[in-house]
């Protein structure tokens, strides 16, 4: 399976988690890292999107494709096993307590989830604490542009 990542490329090759460790996500709270990925392209940078508006982004961005095996086992969650409201773009303590259970019980390397962006897509956490997260890997990057006419 791949998945993928928009990041400054200063940081598109970094699958340590840092940055959602140090600040949180909707899926973790502070001091658990994980990397957010996205299950499309098309989903990544609309995930970007809706955190940074387009007239401030620096054409300064790079996508990666992550390759995760077959064999990494990924705990799926639908929107039916989320709690009420979880599309709420208010901040929801109970998704990151949901991600930090995922994170502290070591189970599952990936954990599929629901994308709030787009119904139907999904998003793919994963745990560079795992085991298994040595075996996933980055197998592409490239430069990637947000089309200006996004802005109008």
């Amino acid at each position: 399976m791949e998945v993928y990542r928009i990041s400054k490329c200063a940081y598109i090759n970094d699958l340590s988690g840092t940055g959602a460790r140090l600040y949180g996500g909707r899926w973790n709270s502070p001091g658990h890292a994980v990397m957010y990925t996205a299950g499309s392209r098309a989903l990544s940078a609309l995930e970007v999107l809706v955190h940074i508006p387009l007239k401030t982004i620096v054409q300064d961005f790079c996508i990666a494709t992550i390759h995760i095996p077959d064999n990494v086992a990924i705990k799926v969650l639908t929107k039916h096993d989320l709690p009420s409201g979880w599309q709420s773009l208010a901040p929801f303590p109970a998704l990151q307590q949901i991600g930090d259970e995922w994170i502290d019980t070591a189970r599952y390397a990936v954990l599929r989830i629901p994308s709030v962006v787009i119904a139907d897509e999904y998003n793919y956490l994963l745990n560079p604490l795992h085991p298994d997260a040595a075996s996933i890997s980055i197998v592409d990057t490239q430069p990637f542009v947000f089309d200006q006419r996004l802005k109008k």
